[in-house]
């Protein structure tokens, strides 16, 4: 009976066996394994998945204190969750782990409403996105003037992020009077 031990031993004897064949032609053709390691793949998902946890990991649980940025930390999250390959409901099931104090609090008490992960997001910007922060960002955009060591991309990019956090949906045009 063959066990898997065995299979695996009997794999990777055929995979050293199909590597190590010398073909030599007599024009000199230059030519390529058929066979490939696979190692190198696995070492690459390997990689990946870790960056993945430590981002997961790294991202900072949501305690709705006034120094938090909801919209700012839901866009964080959101991203992350997108490079992690995460569905909308996957994400749904883990965000508490992602929220303590009053905001987990919030989600325990009111998942049932939570269909979606567009039902959630939507009322969780609706209950902690602060209308001070909104006034803040907008008195910034409109004092906004570019520094003389700051970089044109970093003055554009910041002036962006303001226009963003003021009015989601600012017209192109309206972008372009605060630069």
């Amino acid at each position: 009976m063959l066990t898997r031990q065995g299979a695996r031993r009997l794999i990777q004897t055929e995979f050293h066996r199909l590597a190590n064949i010398d073909i030599n032609f007599p024009d000199h053709t230059p030519i390529n394994p058929i066979v490939s390691n696979p190692t190198t793949l696995i070492m690459a998902e390997k990689t990946v998945a870790t960056l993945l946890s430590k981002a997961l990991e790294q991202t900072p649980k949501f305690s709705g204190k006034p120094d938090q940025d909801a919209d700012e930390w839901m866009k964080n999250l959101t991203d992350t969750f997108r490079m992690a390959d995460m569905t909308e409901a996957q994400g749904l099931k883990i965000i508490s782990t992602f929220l303590e104090g009053h905001p987990k609090q919030w989600f325990t008490d009111n998942s049932a409403i939570f269909e979606s992960w567009s039902v959630f997001k939507a009322q969780f910007i609706h209950t902690y996105s602060s209308t001070s922060s909104k006034q803040l960002a907008s008195n910034r955009l409109r004092t906004r003037q570019q520094r003389h060591d700051e970089a044109v991309i970093e003055y554009y990019t910041d002036v962006m992020k303001l226009c963003k956090l003021v009015d989601p949906t600012m017209t192109d045009a309206s972008k372009i009077d605060h630069l």
